[in-house]
């Protein structure tokens, strides 16, 4: 009976029956318990008064009560930090090393840094402020000069990118943040699209009005392309960089399309099935947002320009400050879509409210 019992809340029992309020040396019945570890099963030894009263499982790993040793250190590894001392209590400061900066005085939990989704390092994450000639050094070796003095790690820092064939803006005048820096991202976002994907290349110039006529070259190579302007039909050679970066299309045809000079709008859509944002402009009266809300796109938010060419110029930079974290575009399974290049994934930690923060701080930025 007693037996019975054990299995019908999960495990197995390895030895005789030692009493009901005893441990016992049991093993988890269930494929997928967390406490296996690299095929090995856990040692577990409930009670059958604790089995009894169990409403998940008897075993302590499956129950969420405990977690084994070795999985904790792997997931604390797999969130950017490394532990100096074996696991102890998930609440207990542990002693570890972050990954990122390599700083070696950080006592995260395993609570806050794995349960709670919380980064690990208070250097990292903000809640704690460094020198500002360790942020500049930072700054300088990852190929950015900051131009103001420091503020803090997650607050965005002018600088100019030190690239000298940088496919950016003629100054190259960047926004980064040094908490970015530290967590892989590329200081400057134009720089940032040097690899990229040729078919997203290809959707690129196409939504420009151009249409490669050779593959994709790299993105500051010249690019024989047809302007799909049917008065203009010109071959031109323009760079992926300049496209992305400064909007520049064919530069033989009149404006078409999209009216630089006139009033225009940015926006910023949210599409559920695919958990992704996409940020877009159009002109005012086009219905180009309707067009999207018939494919699936729900609009958050819009930003009202007195011209074009500055909604322009805004999109522009929110979609290159995306790839700067690597933040790739949304397909729909392995298809692309309409306008699928200015798309980004929605996350816990990226959501469609923090995107748009993000928008309204480079327009005020860039004094848009």
């Amino acid at each position: 009976m007693a037996v019975e019992e054990m299995r019908a809340a999960g495990v197995e029992p390895l030895e005789e029956y030692p009493g009901v309020d005893i441990p016992w040396r049991s093993r988890c019945l269930s494929a997928l318990c967390p406490g296996l570890w690299e095929g090995e099963p856990a040692d577990i030894r409930p009670r059958l008064s604790d089995a009894r009263l169990a409403r998940i499982s008897a075993c302590k790993y499956c129950a969420r009560v405990a977690v084994r040793p070795e999985r904790a250190v792997y997931e604390m590894i797999q969130r950017g930090v490394q532990p100096l001392e074996p696991y102890q209590k998930a609440l207990q400061p542990w002693p570890c090393k972050c990954l990122a900066c390599e700083a070696d005085d950080i006592t995260p939990t395993y609570a806050s840094v794995v349960l709670s989704g919380n980064g690990g390092c208070k250097w990292c994450g903000g809640r704690m402020r460094v020198p500002e000639e360790q942020a500049v050094t930072e700054m300088l070796a990852v190929g950015a000069r900051p131009l103001d003095p420091y503020k803090g790690v997650n607050e965005r820092w002018r600088s100019m990118c030190l690239a000298t064939d940088c496919p950016g803006p003629s100054d190259r005048i960047i926004y980064p943040r040094l908490t970015w820096i530290r967590r892989g991202a590329q200081a400057c976002k134009w720089c940032a699209g040097v690899v990229i994907d040729p078919e997203a290349a290809r959707d690129t110039m196409i939504e420009a009005g151009l249409l490669p006529l050779v593959p994709y070259p790299g993105v500051r190579e010249r690019w024989k392309c047809e302007c799909t302007n049917p008065d203009c039909r010109a071959v031109v050679y323009p760079t992926l960089g300049s496209v992305n970066s400064r909007g520049s299309g064919c530069s033989e045809c009149a404006e078409h399309g999209f009216k630089r000079s006139q009033p225009a709008l940015v926006y910023l859509l949210f599409h559920e099935r695919l958990q992704a944002a996409k940020v877009g402009i159009c002109n005012l009266g086009t219905g180009r947002i309707q067009k999207h809300e018939r494919r699936g796109w729900n609009s958050r938010y819009t930003m009202d320009f007195l011209v074009g060419r500055d909604a322009e110029r805004l999109e522009r930079e929110v979609i290159a400050e995306w790839r700067a974290q690597d933040w790739r575009p949304v397909r729909d399974g392995k298809n692309s879509y309409d306008g699928w290049t200015e798309t980004t994934p929605v996350t816990a930690d990226v959501t469609i409210e923090s995107l748009w923060e993000g928008a309204v701080q480079l327009r005020d930025l860039l004094g848009l």
